[in-house]
């Protein structure tokens, strides 16, 4: 169960691993995981069929290779039989016979000798021709070294009586069934008893001795040119002739019992390789002919057509790397344009893609982003301006409140100075409330220059001053450089209002307004500030969120983030019982401005 929760997990993991890498490289990978699973296959179906196509036709042609030897063997001891029927039935061998004595004749030997040389001379698979008749005499014709024995030899044989009772018919022996050892080679013996023609009576023995090589040459030298290799055996499991191997791969063959069957094939590990190894026994005289192959020499063929089928692999493999590669670089490459053009989205760029595509999916796809860039940007335009009439609505809606707001506060200055009779000073703030507005309205303009709207902070503190008659005084800190710069209008006047009525009306004594105007890199800034009552932490987060009931500090602020935006900073610092300092900081302008 463990295992299995494993081996879920880590097909889980390379899983998620695949799919996350790029188009290209899981094109890549699937084709080369399906060819070498194809590959596979079929190497494997190849190597079976193959490996029993290649059995079977072995068999075939191993048991073909016998039945050859077989037959040549069977037609290389025929014609010595048919040669040892000859001699034994012709006139020279029985006349000289039936006249020999136990002193044996020179005559006899030589009339014998000459003609059985006859037969050893001009019949090359003849080695040597041996004669014995009743008395022990020797007739001879040797071709390579005189065999020395004689008849008793023959006599004390296990096979001699065989012979006997044959009444004529041959023996086959190994080296004349033990009488004789060359070192020339072995010899195949045909024995058999020569008859009187008349009567039937035994009147010699007739020895043929077939050479190793007759059997070499016809058979198991032409097995060795095919990459066979054939071993001849007797009836009694001794080896007549083999050809020239390992003495090891016989050895291992015999001891894994790879002749007990009279005809038999198996495939067998000697060595490290693989052997074919067929046997069968003669029908006639009960050899094993046995036959031994490297498997891998007699499958040449098949080593052929493996070599075939790896080129041909090789290509495939290579087409398929290569048209995976051009297929991934036709899907993936308009792709990566796409991305990277998406990519400049994140930055506020909409541009189209222009790489080149076809009338495929990848090819849609672009024409449908292209659409959507088109429309995202003509959405943008109308939302640009819809936000720069909106900034313009809200800004008149702010100033109209801030109007009638200082106009509230005047009227009821000068309704205050009416009731105590002081005409004169209603009269000045009347005059000064006529200069006022017609530098504030400045003809119908929302914008107006820093000494301007100086001009209208002027005014307005020369009104109030009439009011809080000694209750503050004013200080100037302003920046020549400053007064051509264009701000919105009435931005420092609802300031100047809110330290009069919230920092300085209520403090004991006189208090003290600061003005100021400075260049700050590339921002104007502007401050008032107070040596009034000032607030508190909690009342300070108020202003700063915009939830004090006055209108003129929060007015100003959301005037200044509508006109201005992100590049504005408006800061209020304050502490109780010290004073308030507020600061605004505006970029730059210079000539009229317009929304943004």
């Amino acid at each position: 169960m463990q295992n299995k929760f494993r081996l879920k997990s880590i097909y889980k993991v390379l899983r998620n691993k695949y799919l996350n890498l790029k188009i290209s490289s899981k094109i890549t990978i699937y084709f080369s995981v399906l060819f070498i699973i194809s590959t596979l296959a079929i190497t494997f179906a190849y190597k079976k069929i193959n490996s029993t196509y290649m059995t079977e036709k072995i068999e075939q042609s191993s048991f073909e290779a016998l039945e050859r030897a077989q037959l040549n063997i069977n037609t290389i001891i025929n014609d010595v039989s048919n040669t040892s029927k000859m001699i034994i039935s012709s006139s020279e061998i029985q006349d000289n016979l039936q006249y020999s004595n136990e002193y044996g004749s020179l005559e006899i030997q030589n009339n014998i000798n000459k003609y059985l040389m006859q037969f050893t001379n001009f019949n090359p698979n003849i080695a040597s021709i041996y004669i014995f008749d009743n008395y022990g005499n020797r007739y001879y014709s040797e071709n390579v070294i005189y065999k020395n024995f004689d008849i008793n030899d023959i006599k004390n044989k296990y096979w001699y009586k065989q012979i006997i009772d044959k009444q004529g018919g041959y023996i086959i022996r190994l080296n004349g069934g033990g009488l004789f050892h060359s070192k020339e080679g072995n010899y195949v013996s045909l024995i058999r008893v020569i008859n009187d023609i008349n009567t039937q009576k035994k009147i010699g023995i007739l020895i043929i001795n077939i050479s190793e090589e007759a059997f070499y040459n016809s058979i198991v030298r032409i097995g060795d040119k095919y990459g066979t290799n054939l071993i001849i055996k007797n009836e009694n499991g001794e080896v007549i002739t083999k050809s020239k191997m390992d003495e090891r791969i016989l050895i291992e063959a015999e001891r894994q019992n790879a002749f007990e069957n009279d005809k038999g094939f198996s495939i067998r590990k000697i060595d490290e390789s693989d052997y074919i190894i067929s046997n069968m026994k003669t029908d006639t005289y009960g050899w094993n002919l046995i036959t031994i192959s490297e498997y891998s020499q007699l499958s040449k063929q098949a080593q052929y057509m493996k070599s075939f089928i790896l080129f041909f692999i090789s290509i495939v493999f290579m087409l398929i790397a290569c048209g995976s590669i051009i297929i991934s670089r036709l899907i993936t490459r308009p792709l990566i344009k796409l991305h990277e053009s998406m990519m400049g989205v994140e930055y506020g760029e909409f541009k189209p893609v222009n790489a080149p595509t076809y009338n495929d999916e990848v090819g849609e796809l672009k024409k449908v982003y292209n659409i959507m860039i088109f429309q995202i940007k003509t959405l943008l335009d109308k939302i640009r301006e819809d936000e720069k009439f909106k900034r313009k609505a809200e800004l008149e809606i702010l100033m109209s409140q801030v109007k009638p707001h200082f106009l509230y506060n005047t009227f009821d200055t000068i309704s205050s100075l009416a009731l105590l009779g002081e005409n004169r000073k209603v009269y000045d703030v009347v005059k000064a409330l006529g200069v006022f507005y017609r530098t504030s309205l400045s003809n119908g303009k929302d914008i107006v220059t820093v000494e301007e709207e100086i001009k209208t902070v002027k005014s307005y503190l020369m009104i109030q001053s009439i009011r809080y008659k000694d209750k503050f005084e004013v200080e100037y800190d302003l920046d020549p450089n400053c007064n051509h710069f264009m701000i919105i209008k009435l931005i420092l006047q609802p300031l100047v209002e809110n330290a009069i009525y919230h920092g300085l009306r209520n403090k004991a004594g006189k208090g003290l307004i600061k003005i100021s105007t400075f260049e700050e890199g590339e921002m104007l800034v502007l401050s008032v500030e107070d040596d009034g009552l000032g607030m508190d932490e909690m009342q300070l987060k108020k202003v700063m969120e915009g939830k004090t009931p006055g209108i003129g500090v929060r007015a100003t602020k959301e005037r200044v983030r509508i006109f201005y935006g992100e590049k504005s900073e408006f800061i209020v610092k304050s502490e109780k019982d010290e004073g308030t300092k507020i600061t605004i900081k505006i970029p730059k302008k210079v000539g009229e401005v317009i929304y943004e």
